[in-house]
């Protein structure tokens, strides 16, 4: 406790506060901003933090990892664009919202829910980082896919949709994401001879042309039927404001399950924040009454991402700070800003430089508080375009997002991936096919299909083994019943009323 309390007084020295002030601005900022990320906001605030103190460089760094993880949240709200990965999530619920006129209640959602989440996430990493990371470290590539074959299985329920066309796309999803070359063999799949497709479809644009790109596709033909006078959302003003008391205490088991398991996947190496987004969502769809309302405009399917994911990214610090593993893309970048500053993480960090490591975790826990004042402050700005025509926001989104999907990798290349998803988006809208399950596909294709070559590999090709292990086989048993739980339901009700569930063919 000592520690603790030493590392929050370093934190609130007004040079430290200072710094984490800045780091808000600056994740806000890359938040927001589709293609841009946090592992490249942090990689390009390094060479800034040379002529810092430690601590004010990596408190920089870490408050800007926070908002920019809850920051992707506006602007997938708002615009269905996510300008964060993990944001993905949120524009199934948070955008209809908008669409309904409720942006300021998705708004005020989206940040309560990312301050609980990363606020869960920071006090679980104070007090059972060692413990939760030596858990983690136990999975096994069966259990990897036990834990990826469970989150596949509710794309059935996603979307409020027919449950059959959901399946399908969740399948083309996965099969989406086999192209390139093979982790585990290294064999070409699906590159059709050109070079460009080698690492295969590139995630980022991808997920811009459905979503951003097909929405502004099925806006111009929206518009041209009312003669362009087609707007976001039809109110004068977005008053933002939290969720009212009642609907927290009604998703309070919600937000607790998201936050546990957000952090949880937050700790495994390799998941991060943008997986654990579509397990607390996937998780609200099975654990909820009314699962065919989610994808219609419930703050239910945004509060259950944006905590997850907050929660996620405290987690994803605790095997960098107590193992000295990065978890992720933005813990690798940050390994090297602590190793430039003469500072190596890793067991000996917590026994030898226990107020260092205080000081980080009272740096997280502002940042998290703070997310309450930059999520305003940015939205008050933006939401003021909710009123433009259409016709000239589209054009702005357009632009934004051919410099997002160029900027990743500088490749025209990549910009072609996003105006072919956004087609297939426009289709898929206009024919019934969720577009959640076959990001779901694409999310987590890869992780199932490794895992599970690198088990049958380690059993000798013996799939009775690697699925009869404990939990990967509770897991799979699992996912079968929620993967089948639309017909269920709908057989249930047929029996009881004769009626069929909507949604489900």
């Amino acid at each position: 406790m000592e520690h603790l309390l030493n590392g929050a007084w370093v934190v609130l020295q007004p040079m430290n506060f200072l710094m984490i002030l800045i780091g808000l601005i600056f994740g806000l900022v890359v938040g927001i901003l589709p293609g841009f990320g946090s592992p490249m906001g942090c990689a390009l605030l390094i060479p800034f933090t040379f002529s810092l103190a430690p601590i004010q460089g990596i408190l920089i760094m870490v408050a800007m990892f926070a908002t920019s993880t809850y920051a992707g949240s506006i602007t997938s709200i708002l615009y269905k664009i996510p300008g964060e990965a993990p944001g993905i999530a949120t524009t199934f619920d948070g955008y209809e919202m908008t669409k309904q006129g409720r942006a300021g209640l998705a708004l005020g959602t989206a940040i309560f829910s990312s301050c609980l989440g990363g606020i869960f996430g920071v006090i679980t990493l104070i007090l059972i980082a060692p413990r939760l990371s030596a858990v983690a470290l136990t999975f096994g590539d069966a259990e990897y896919f036990g834990m990826a074959v469970l989150g596949l299985s509710v794309c059935a329920g996603i979307g409020g949709g027919s449950a059959l066309k959901n399946v399908l796309s969740g399948l083309a999803g996965l099969f989406l994401a086999t192209w390139g070359i093979d982790d585990v063999t290294g064999v070409e799949r699906f590159t059709f001879g050109t070079e460009t497709l080698i690492m295969g479809i590139s995630f980022v644009p991808a997920i811009i042309g459905l979503f951003a790109i097909g929405e502004v596709f099925e806006y111009v033909e929206t518009s041209l039927k009312d003669k362009g006078k087609q707007k976001l959302q039809m109110q004068e003003k977005v008053k933002i404001g939290l969720p009212p008391f009642r609907e927290i205490w009604r998703m309070k088991w919600l937000y607790l399950r998201s936050a546990i398991l957000g952090n949880f996947l937050g700790v495994l190496p390799g998941i991060g924040a943008m997986a654990a987004a579509f397990f607390g969502y996937s998780e609200a769809v099975r654990w909820s009454k009314n699962p065919e309302k989610f994808g219609t405009g419930i703050i239910d399917g945004v509060a259950a991402p944006e905590t997850a994911n907050n929660a996620a990214a405290a987690g994803t610090m605790v095997p960098l700070l107590t193992l000295g593993i990065p978890g992720n893309a933005f813990t690798a970048v940050m390994t090297g800003a602590f190793i430039i500053h003469g500072i190596r993480p890793g067991p000996m960090m917590m026994i030898q430089e226990p107020d260092l490591v205080n000081s980080i975790f009272a740096g997280m826990f502002f940042s998290n508080i703070l997310i309450i004042l930059a999520g305003i402050i940015g939205i008050k700005f933006l939401v003021k375009v909710l009123n433009i025509a259409y016709s000239k926001v589209g054009a702005i989104i357009l632009l934004f997002c051919v410099i997002g999907s160029y900027s990743i990798r500088n490749s025209m290349t990549d910009v072609f991936i996003t105006f072919c998803f956004g087609l297939l988006g426009y289709f898929m809208r206009k024919y019934g096919y969720g577009l959640a399950p076959m990001v779901l596909g694409m999310i987590l294709g890869p992780l199932c299909e490794s895992s599970f070559q690198r088990a049958m590999i380690i059993s000798d090709k013996n799939f009775i083994e690697v699925a009869t292990r404990p939990l990967t086989g509770a897991m799979l048993a699992f996912a079968l019943i929620s993967l089948c739980y639309p017909w269920i339901r709908e057989l249930i009700k047929i029996l009881r009323t004769g009626k069929r569930v909507r949604g489900v063919k």
